[in-house]
């Protein structure tokens, strides 16, 4: 059988993101555009769930995370992320290792809270990063420093689109939490 236009994005299987590769070595002109990217990240997940009728749910899926972790662990990462900008602000020559050995520890304690607190705290620290990140001097812009997970020099711009895209695939995620794929095999409307 021969499909007409594109397939719905719904349908489609989210590629893992330890199985996702990203092309590092951007021209460092990018940096305003992945840094406005990064911006719009907590409007776009807030966007998502005021499509929500009756209120904002957090579905949990087949034991995969449900929206709030998706969010919380956008904020474990994005504090971990202070001690990479560190590290490029310094000009050190590694990067600091990200350990998430705490993470379900983390996750757990931000399902206590409600959906938009946990939204409010990565937006709040999200907006104070790309701050500090639209600030640094040019000679740490300009700055290579080995990454100790992908054995490889990075620039902060390479940390951005690693974050940007991060930052999609959770999206995604989320998106098909709210909207799982049955639902439009069902007929659903959204």
């Amino acid at each position: 059988m021969e499909m007409n236009g594109p397939i719905p994005p719904r349908t489609m299987n989210l590629i893992p993101w330890s199985q996702r590769t990203l092309v590092f070595g951007r021209s460092l002109d990018e940096m305003p555009v992945l840094l406005e990217r990064m911006q719009g990240t907590p409007t776009r997940i807030a966007a998502l769930l005021a499509q929500q009728p009756g209120g904002i749910p957090d579905p949990q899926l087949e034991g995969k995370w449900s929206v709030t972790e998706h969010i919380a662990h956008l904020i474990t990462l994005q504090d971990r992320f202070e001690g990479r900008a560190d590290d490029f602000e310094q000009r050190r020559t590694d990067l600091c290792d990200i350990n998430l050995t705490d993470q379900d520890r983390l996750l757990r304690g931000h399902k206590t809270r409600s959906l938009g607190d946990v939204l409010e705290e990565f937006r709040l620290k999200r907006a104070a990063f790309i701050r500090r990140m639209s600030g640094f001097p040019r000679a740490a812009v300009e700055h290579l420093a080995f990454h100790p997970c992908q054995k490889r020099p990075m620039r902060p711009v390479d940390m951005l689109l690693w974050i940007a895209e991060h930052d999609d695939h959770h999206i995604a995620s989320i998106q098909a939490l709210l909207h799982p794929p049955d639902a439009f095999a069902a007929g659903h409307s959204v």
